[in-house]
């Protein structure tokens, strides 16, 4: 029942993105994705190789589960909230982006702890939050160093 799960997740979340009126480029979203992905790959490695806080299962298709959360719906999360944040016309809805978003991290990280693709050892939900709202920052913090590096390079390419 979790890989079927995590492919829908993981379709609807790539719809959701395809459609959504982007603020930034293609090339802009590809960078952020790909550091959240690489960012994503080394926090789950260390949790669970490294620090040992959780466990991940070593059945298969649960496995698969934890790569499609880790690879493709955590960054593409990120990036729809990156893309829709952006375009938030009032503090009110910026914050209620926010927390829509943060709650969809916390929601797979319960369905990846109820469908045993992770154990907690040393970890909690509430660790899980924090960390949660650290990449949605970081998103942030990331999404405006690239759109400021796109700024610079277009104002170095007018001059030539």
């Amino acid at each position: 029942m979790a890989l079927p799960a995590a492919i829908v997740i993981a379709l609807y979340t790539i719809y959701i993105f395809y459609f959504l009126k982007k603020r930034f480029s293609f090339l802009q979203n590809a960078i952020v994705f790909m550091l959240f992905s690489i960012l994503t790959i080394v926090y789950g490695t260390l949790l669970n190789l490294q620090l040992a806080w959780i466990d991940v299962t070593k059945d298969s298709s649960l496995f698969l589960f934890y790569l499609l959360n880790r690879n493709i719906i955590r960054p593409l999360i990120i990036l729809i909230f990156i893309n829709v944040f952006i375009g938030g016309k009032s503090l009110k809805n910026k914050v209620l982006i926010f927390i829509g978003m943060f709650l969809f991290l916390q929601l797979m990280d319960t369905l990846s702890q109820f469908l045993g693709v992770v154990t907690y050892t040393k970890w909690n939900l509430l660790y899980a939050g924090i960390a949660n709202c650290v990449f949605l920052m970081l998103g942030l913090g990331l999404s405006k160093g690239v759109y400021y590096l796109k700024r610079e390079s277009s104002m170095h390419d007018n001059s030539l």
